[in-house]
C-alpha cells in the first residue's frame, strides 16, 4: 500500500529543507503540490512522530493513505479554527468582561471544564449585552484565519459540501459562512430582549456530542459513508467530531484534540488540508 507523508508549512519549502527531508525518509516519489507543500509516496512505513519532532519548528508532517484521500464532506469548527479569536471572548472585550470571559473559554477548550457550564457562565455575564456590540464585533474584531477561505471553495468545487459547526453562535456563523461559501451552518442561537442578550440561548446547547451528532445526521441527509467526511478543530469541544471523521484534523488544538486526530497542523494554514487530499496549489480557488 501507498503512503502519502504531506510536509506543509504556512511559508514556502525551501529546495534545502526539500533535501532535507528527503534524507529522512525512503520514498518511490516526490511530489512539489505547492509553495507551502510537498508530498512524497512510499510503500514503507516511517516513524511520523519523529519525522514531527525532528521538523517542529518549520514543518508539520502527516502521512494519509489513497482512501484518506476520498472525501466529499468537509465539517470545520470557527472558533480558534476558521476565525482567529473566540467571538465570544471578543464580545467581552467589548464590553469590558475580557480577561473574566476569556479565563472561562481557556478552560472549557483546553481543560475539563463542561462546554455547557462554561457557555452558561459566560452568557451570563455578558446578559444585557446590546446587538450593536455583536455588530462591532463580527466587523471589527473578528478575523477569518488565511487559507480558510481557500479550503472551504476549493473543497465545494472539487469535493463535495461543506459545513461550518461550532459551539458560537449563528450570529457569527451565518455571516462567516457566506464569506467563505459554507453549505451549511450550526451553532448557537442567542436569545434576545429589546435587542440586548438576555443569558440564555434557544434551544439545546451545539457541545461536542451535538457535534458528532450532526456529522452523522449530515452524512446520513447526503447519503454519505462517514469514512468520506473530515473534520477540523481545535478544543476540546471537537474531539467528538474530529474522532468520528473518516479524516479528523487537529489545527492548532488542545492535548486532548492532538490525541485523537491523525492529521495535526501547528506551522500550516487551512489550506493545507487540501495538500493532504492530494490537491494541488494551482487548483486552489480563491
Amino acid at each position: 500500500m501507498v503512503n502519502y507523508y504531506i510536509a506543509t508549512s504556512s511559508q514556502p519549502i525551501s529546495d534545502s529543507l526539500i533535501r532535507s527531508i528527503a534524507e529522512n525518509i525512503t520514498f518511490n516519489k516526490l511530489v512539489r503540490l505547492g509553495k507551502g507543500g510537498i508530498e512524497l509516496q512510499t510503500n514503507e512505513s516511517h516513524n511520523i512522530k519523529l519525522l514531527r519532532k525532528k521538523f517542529s519548528s518549520k514543518l508539520d508532517f502527516n502521512v494519509v493513505t489513497k482512501s484518506d484521500r476520498k472525501k466529499s464532506l468537509l465539517l470545520a469548527d470557527m472558533d480558534g479554527t476558521i476565525l482567529k479569536e473566540e467571538c465570544i471572548d471578543q464580545i467581552a472585550f467589548l464590553v469590558g468582561k475580557g480577561p473574566e470571559v476569556k479565563e472561562i473559554t481557556r478552560k472549557a477548550m483546553s481543560e475539563n471544564l463542561s462546554f455547557n457550564l462554561a457557555l452558561s457562565q459566560r452568557l451570563r455575564i455578558l446578559k444585557g449585552t446590546s446587538i450593536d456590540i455583536l455588530y462591532n464585533c463580527l466587523k471589527y474584531q473578528i478575523n477569518i484565519r488565511p487559507g480558510a477561505k481557500i479550503l472551504f471553495r476549493t473543497f465545494k468545487k472539487l469535493l463535495g459540501k461543506t459545513a461550518i459547526v461550532s459551539g458560537g453562535f449563528t450570529f457569527f456563523t451565518e455571516a462567516i459562512g457566506k464569506e467563505i461559501s459554507a453549505d451549511f451552518n450550526y451553532a448557537n442561537i442567542l436569545e434576545l430582549e429589546e435587542n440586548r442578550l438576555t443569558g440564555n440561548i434557544i434551544g439545546p446547547v451545539l457541545n461536542a456530542e451535538r457535534k458528532g451528532q450532526i456529522l452523522a445526521n449530515l452524512c446520513k441527509t447526503l447519503n454519505i459513508d462517514h469514512s468520506k467526511s473530515l473534520a477540523v478543530g481545535d478544543g476540546n469541544n471537537d474531539i467528538n467530531m474530529v474522532s468520528m471523521a473518516g479524516l479528523g484534523v487537529a489545527f492548532h488544538g488542545s492535548e486532548k484534540v492532538n490525541k485523537r486526530a491523525k492529521i495535526i497542523l501547528e506551522n500550516s494554514n487551512l489550506s493545507a488540508i487540501l495538500y493532504l487530499l492530494g490537491i494541488r496549489e494551482e487548483q486552489f480557488v480563491n
